[in-house]
């Protein structure tokens, strides 16, 4: 079996995968009023590069979740050695453990794409507190793609789709979200030319080489250099 877009960046250990890596995260979690009484949860914290920051930067509780079994180690792994007192669990976010109403702010960058969406952006809103806020930062078509670009989107990501905008806006009000705010919109392209900070994504340079995972990020490469002006990302911040 063939490893998914997931594996090989857990495999190699890519910290800051999101558009705008760990700059963007702090430029939106900035805007946010973030107290000791705050409850944060990284739905899909990946490696924990972004639940370490917080947890360093901010006064909050910090809860990570990742389904992948080996970001959940990596991340395990960075939390201890940082001795960072953060929650981690492995889990879905299509099916949170977590009880109704838990957390003031969840952060979700570039995974909710890779989800049912019809169940996970339910269950974020479930998790969520009356007066909660989501910030998720997804992958975004500028139009609806063919079906020949949505095949080649599917047979890189393994994804349903990628969304237009208007449907991701239509999604999260079909969860039950009442206020939905675009905060940022960028292609591929437009957002390598603004004038936003860049950190370069960082990787384990100690694993042993793997030609089928570096193809993967390979075939990621390409779509992002073959249809850089139609598909680009979202900042949406909603409420209930």
């Amino acid at each position: 079996m063939k490893p998914s877009y997931q594996d090989a960046l857990a495999y190699y250990g890519v910290n800051g995968a999101h558009p705008g890596g760990l700059s963007l995260t702090r430029y939106l979690l900035q805007q946010e009023k973030i107290t000791s009484a705050t409850s944060l949860l990284d739905a899909g914290c990946g490696t924990g590069q972004t639940s370490a920051f917080i947890k360093k930067h901010y006064p909050c509780s910090v809860t990570s979740i990742d389904l992948h079994p080996t970001m959940v180690k990596r991340a395990a792994s960075r939390f201890h050695k940082e001795n960072l007192p953060i929650n981690l669990v492995q889990g879905s976010i299509e099916k949170l453990p977590f009880d109704d109403g838990s957390f003031d702010i969840i952060l979700v960058e570039s995974v909710l794409i890779f989800t049912d969406i019809r169940h996970s952006l339910k269950e974020l809103k479930r998790v969520l507190k009356p007066n909660g806020v989501v910030l998720a930062l997804e992958m975004t078509s500028e139009r609806e793609l063919t079906p020949l670009e949505q095949n080649n989107m599917r047979s890189v990501y393994g994804i349903e789709k990628v969304y237009a905008e208007g449907e991701w806006v239509h999604n999260l009000a079909a969860a039950g979200f009442k206020n939905v705010e675009i905060k940022l919109s960028h292609t591929v392209y437009s957002h390598m030319f603004a004038n936003i900070e860049v950190e370069e994504e960082e990787m384990d340079v100690h694993v042993t080489r793997n030609l089928e995972m570096e193809n993967k990020l390979t075939e990621h490469a390409h779509i992002l250099y073959t249809y850089g002006n139609i598909i680009g990302y979202r900042v949406y911040r909603a409420t209930l």
